[in-house]
């Protein structure tokens, strides 16, 4: 029999809580909060997904799942109200039993886990960790130093990340004709003003991550920081079908789903007609 606190223990191992940083801990969102509660929950079917989307949560219902576990939150900050989407949310969890964990940073910052995943995936040759400030600890290793498969230029590189990745196109900022050097691989939206400045003086030319803000994305076209923007949720996924797969393996009387969390955008391009 598997308990609710057998899989926080576990994740535990594989992801310790002093990975944490700018506030992206792992924590049960909803369900069973003290240890005592959570040792008398029975988890007998999981559904992992990166986002907790009205879709996820739905399928999750649906498919009788009494835990889901994703590695974005159910809500990035504390609330005081839940209306609208977030309340079909909760109200679909809690009618049906079913608890919900967010792996936050630590899963990132794991040895094997998100990060090392999606750069294996990328196939590039890791070459040192990226680390930034974490909340328990000074330093966390949330991002990957690596260089590229062989002597290319940015412009070969896109079309290398669109075949990895299996997407359409990808976003990118700066020069294409610049030769791919060292390259930070940092999954998510999570890269910021530090970041960049870090990765300018490790002489970082390109970055590869899921969003940048615009002010970022601005910042670093102007320290020379090539930029790779896969979309929403990309850079993710490789980390969360690691995580399904682990649990298929570490727990094999539970039964276990990946579900997609679907970008969102594409993007699109006009010809203007001709009259």
């Amino acid at each position: 029999m598997t308990t609710l606190l057998g899989i926080v223990k576990y994740l535990e191992s594989i992801a310790p809580p002093r990975l944490v940083f700018k506030g992206l801990e792992s924590r049960v969102e909803v369900g069973p909060q003290t240890e005592s509660e959570q040792e008398k929950t029975t988890i007998n079917r999981i559904v992992i997904a990166t986002y907790p989307s009205g879709r996820v949560v739905t399928k999750a219902s649906q498919d009788k799942a009494n835990l889901l576990i994703t590695h974005r939150p159910l809500f990035p900050f504390a609330v005081d109200r839940i209306s609208g989407l977030d309340l079909i949310r909760i109200r679909l969890l809690s009618k049906n039993y079913i608890s919900s964990l967010t792996l936050g940073s630590p899963w990132m910052c794991a040895r094997d886990g998100l990060t090392d995943a999606f750069v294996e995936l990328l196939e590039l040759k890791r070459v040192g960790d990226f680390s930034v400030m974490g909340d328990l600890e000074e330093v966390v290793p949330a991002g990957r130093l690596c260089l590229p498969p062989s002597v290319m230029n940015h412009s070969r590189f896109a079309n290398y990340l669109t075949e990895k990745v299996g997407i359409e196109s990808v976003t990118f900022s700066g020069d294409l004709d610049d030769e791919v050097k060292q390259i930070l691989v940092f999954p998510g939206s999570h890269v910021d003003v530090p970041e960049i400045v870090e990765a300018k003086n490790l002489d970082v030319v390109s970055l590869v991550t899921g969003e940048l803000s615009p002010e970022v994305r601005l910042l670093a076209i102007e320290e020379g920081v090539n930029i790779f923007e896969l979309g929403s949720f990309v850079t993710e996924e490789p980390g969360m079908r690691r995580l399904r797969h682990q649990f298929s393996l570490e727990f094999p009387d539970l039964k276990v789903e990946f579900v997609e969390s679907i970008t969102p955008t594409k993007s699109l391009s006009y010809k203007k007609e001709r009259h």
